[in-house]
């Protein structure tokens, strides 16, 4: 590469640093002296956009995404599991159930047929207009002679509707148990989920253990992106955050915790189990993953129920890094709070510079340029989610994700970084904090 290549790349990284050093001087309250760190913003920004062109660009951010994608496998790497358990403590599982009445007899039903031996169903129903409690009380009465002979107790808790966070904290006030595990009433559990989620419990300061969610994707090419992502979600991200103890997301379809270490579910925002993970992280906890605890969930099958979802993931999300940016953390959690907010929030570096360098080139005129950037990004993409895929596919024998690849490129540049943007948007505006509902089927 020659000096001349270097010297770009080398510009690009000051201009990108100067513009992180004014942030961490704002999160940390370091205020400019006289007009020292104005001058240092400009010289960012005119580095950056004076030097600007494709092939610089693509080289840089490039350079960002294989170092984040190679410390992801490092840790992937180095990540053994040994763990043991030969107590099984009473267990409560909470089912906070809107409108569910389609589903929830299953879910209920994988819950009675688990191998782990101790257990109590606590069932929230929060003001569902439809037949959900109608579904449960029959359940439970249908069920009686079994429930008898396992000896687990359902109990059925009916409120006036309050959300989902709040739902999950009138179950908790009700248990009995020193663990919590806490599922979705559109999802059901292989039955062997529980007895394994409770084997990564043999330390103290383990917290949290999340689960595996796996997407019923119903043969739909939509649903089977989603199962993709969800997949990438569990191997890659999750599994190298276990390494260190720092899962950053405990998924509310499947997720257990000890019970003294969540003082209650956080409430406030749109995603209450990220919210509530964040918590148990700050408060000295670590949570680990349990790949082999899997829970079978729906997915929106449709792109208007699909874009619903993600925008108020997105805004949840938001929510929550809003609230928790200026708590205490430890220094392995700030990595990955920080590599989550920068990767995972606004998704890689390129695709938010995209979202610049695309309007660039439209508004100058050079078409020719923008179709050449359009193309190399998409090039690009294919190659690192190749990376990514190859990971997944060893790891979930799904080996036929990697023909998607293509495909899910375009799913993901679309759908979820307009996801990001309107959430935004809705967050500044104002926030909904009801039950968000997508389109149920049978499972």
């Amino acid at each position: 590469m020659s000096n001349n290549v270097l010297v770009k790349i080398l510009l690009y990284s000051l201009g990108v640093l100067s513009l992180f050093v004014l942030l961490y001087a704002w999160r940390n309250h370091i205020y400019c002296l006289n007009n020292q760190c104005i001058s240092f913003f400009s010289f960012g920004v005119n580095v950056f956009y004076k030097n600007l062109s494709l092939f610089y660009l693509i080289v840089f951010w490039a350079g960002i995404d294989l170092i984040y994608i190679f410390y992801r496998v490092f840790l992937l790497y180095i990540h053994k599991r040994k763990f043991s358990m030969y107590q099984h403590p009473l267990v409560s599982v909470l089912i906070p159930a809107y409108n569910e009445g389609i589903c929830i007899d299953k879910t209920l039903s994988s819950c009675l047929n688990q191998t782990y031996p101790n257990l109590e169903l606590i069932v929230i129903n929060d003001g569902s207009t439809d037949d959900t409690l109608q579904v449960i009380n029959a359940f439970k009465e249908q069920n009686a002679s079994y429930l008898q002979i396992r000896k687990i107790n359902i109990k059925v808790i009916d409120q006036v509707n309050q959300g989902k966070a709040k739902a999950l904290n009138s179950g908790k006030a009700e248990a009995s148990g020193d663990f919590l595990i806490t599922i979705d009433a559109d999802s059901y559990l292989n039955a062997h989920a529980i007895e394994k989620i409770m084997v990564y419990f043999d330390k103290e300061d383990v917290g949290a253990v999340a689960g595996n969610v796996v997407a019923l994707y119903q043969d739909s090419v939509l649903g089977y992106l989603q199962k993709i992502e969800y997949d990438l979600g569990v191997y890659f991200i999750r599994g190298s955050q276990s390494t260190l103890g720092n899962v950053i997301v405990t998924p509310g379809a499947l997720s257990a915790y000890r019970k003294n270490a969540l003082k209650k579910f956080e409430e406030g925002t749109l995603t209450e189990d990220f919210d509530s993970s964040i918590r148990i992280l700050e408060n000295g906890y670590k949570i680990i993953m349990a790949a082999d605890a899997i829970c079978y969930t729906q997915v929106p099958l449709g792109i208007s129920d699909l874009i619903k979802q993600r925008i108020r993931w997105q805004q949840g999300s938001l929510e929550v890094f809003s609230k928790h940016s200026f708590h205490r953390k430890n220094f392995l959690v700030s990595i990955e709070w920080t590599l989550l907010f920068m990767f995972g929030f606004y998704s890689l570096f390129s695709k938010f510079i995209a979202f610049f360098a695309v309007p660039f080139f439209l508004f100058a005129g050079n078409y020719s340029a923008l179709l050449f950037f359009v193309f190399s990004f998409f090039i690009y993409s294919v190659l690192s989610y190749g990376i990514l895929f190859s990971i997944v596919a060893h790891y979930s024998n799904d080996e036929k994700s990697l023909l998607a690849i293509p495909l899910f490129v375009v799913y993901f540049n679309t759908i979820v970084l307009y996801s990001v943007l309107v959430a935004q948007i809705l967050t500044f505006k104002g926030k909904d904090q009801s039950w968000g509902k997508i389109k149920r089927y049978h499972i």
